[in-house]
Formats: structure tokens, C-alpha cells, sequence
């Protein structure tokens, strides 16, 4: 098992798609906050601290993990069926349990990494320019350790998600699409049917998809706290469960 998923580790370092959408997002983490230092200063305004650009950047971060991870799994795992790449993995001997929590495995490990890029090179490039600044007297005494730790966990989730959907579809092209449409229409969809039918209201407000905007809160209520770390690792769980269920019965031409 454990060479299972160094293969998919290696694979990940190596693939370009990945390796792009890292560089992009480290560009544009070091370019925004320059911007607007190099702006304030023409300006005489007062330079604006880390944090500040952090819980900004934790709002658009949200875009950035259901966009990356859409991106990468049409080419991480579905493009590997047209390829015939899963083909060979599959005829390995290894059996399709193993392979596909492998493949999870090293597929969340580059969405994960994904999510942390911007807003950490961000609040670096930040505290560098105007300091760090101070935190809210609201705001948790761990408040980054534990956004920090929640935003790998939603990227997880997303990211068992997106695997599922490429999955299904094998084709890297439909794959991208689908979960971009998805990701990008899912929390319409569940408000307009919620309206109709509470149920689905209950669903959305207790799903990775609304959750996902409170990663960022200064402090969470009690409340909260455990609806905002549970749902994340059962939807790891449940997507994974179904992604291995289709996986074990799809033909692998």
C-alpha cells in the first residue's frame, strides 16, 4: 500500500497541470499584495497588515479549492482511463480497493497543497511588506492553526468530491466541466429546493458547501464547532465509498 501511494506522490510532483496551477497561485500571492503596497504608498494611505489580507484571502480561497481541484482530477485521474495509464495500474495486481485509495490518497494530497498556496504565501509576502498586524480581540488565541488545519480538510472533501465525479466520467474534459458546474451551481440549486422543501435546506446548511464559508470566522461558536469539522470527514467517507463502488464495477478498457 505504501508503494501505491508513493507511485501517486511521484506521479503528482511530476505532473505539469499541477505544478502549473502552483505557480500561478504563488504568482498571483505575491503580486496582490504588492499591488496594493506599491498603491497605498503612491497614495500616503496606511499600509494594510497580514491578517487583514489573509481573511480577505480565506473568502476567495473557497473559488480557488473547488476550481483546482476540478482541474486537477480531469487530469490526474481522468485522464489516466483515456490514456490506458489505469489499464495497466489495474492490471497490477493490486486489488481495486488498494489502487483507488491510492489514487484518492495522492489526488488530496495535491488539492490539499493546492488550498494552502495562496493564503499562506499571501500573509508571508504580506508581513513582509506592512507586518503582520494583530488580531481581532473576537479571534481565537489558535485562529491560524485552525484555519489552517480546516481549510486542508475541506480541500480534502472537495477534492474525495471531484474524485468521484472523475471517476464516473473517465473523460478529462467532461470531468472538469461537470465538477466546475457543479461545485459553482450546487449551492443555488440546494437553496431554491430548500425554499420548497425543508429537508434540503437542513442538507445544504449541514454540507461542505455552506460550511466551507466559515472556515474563516474569527471564533466559532460551540455550536458550530462540530458540525464544521464532522461534516468534512463524512463526506471524505462518503465519497470515497461511493468513488471505490464505482471504481470496482467500471470496465477498464
Amino acid at each position: 500500500m505504501n508503494n501505491l501511494i508513493k507511485a501517486e506522490l511521484f506521479k503528482l510532483r511530476k505532473d505539469r497541470v499541477f505544478r502549473t496551477l502552483l505557480l500561478i497561485l504563488a504568482a498571483s500571492a505575491v503580486a496582490f499584495p504588492f499591488m496594493f503596497y506599491f498603491d497605498n504608498l503612491s497614495d500616503g494611505d496606511s499600509q494594510t497588515p497580514a491578517i487583514e489580507y489573509l481573511s480577505e484571502a480565506l473568502t476567495g480561497n473557497g473559488f480557488i479549492i473547488k476550481f483546482g481541484v476540478s482541474i486537477l482530477a480531469g487530469f490526474f485521474i481522468a485522464n489516466e482511463y483515456s490514456t490506458g495509464v489505469m489499464k495497466t495500474i489495474a492490471s497490477s495486481g493490486s486489488s481495486r480497493g488498494r489502487l483507488f485509495l491510492a489514487k484518492l490518497t495522492g489526488f488530496s494530497v495535491g488539492g490539499m497543497l493546492l488550498s494552502l498556496v495562496f493564503p499562506v504565501i499571501l500573509m508571508l509576502t504580506a508581513s513582509l511588506l506592512s507586518g503582520f498586524g494583530q488580531l481581532p480581540e473576537e479571534a481565537s488565541a489558535y485562529y491560524i492553526v485552525r484555519v489552517a488545519g480546516l481549510t486542508l480538510l475541506y480541500a480534502a472533501s472537495f477534492s474525495a468530491v471531484a474524485a468521484l465525479f472523475a471517476t464516473m466520467l473517465t473523460e478529462s474534459g467532461k470531468s472538469i466541466g461537470f465538477s466546475i458546474i457543479f461545485f459553482m451551481m450546487i449551492d443555488w440549486i440546494l437553496n431554491v429546493i430548500g425554499s420548497y422543501i425543508p429537508f434540503f435546506k437542513t442538507l445544504y446548511d449541514y454540507s461542505i458547501f455552506k460550511l466551507l464559508g466559515g472556515i474563516g470566522k474569527w471564533r466559532l461558536e460551540s455550536g458550530d464547532m462540530t458540525a464544521i469539522w464532522l461534516v468534512p470527514l463524512l463526506t471524505i467517507a462518503l465519497s470515497g465509498l461511493l468513488g471505490y463502488l464505482v471504481y470496482r464495477r467500471k470496465e477498464i478498457k
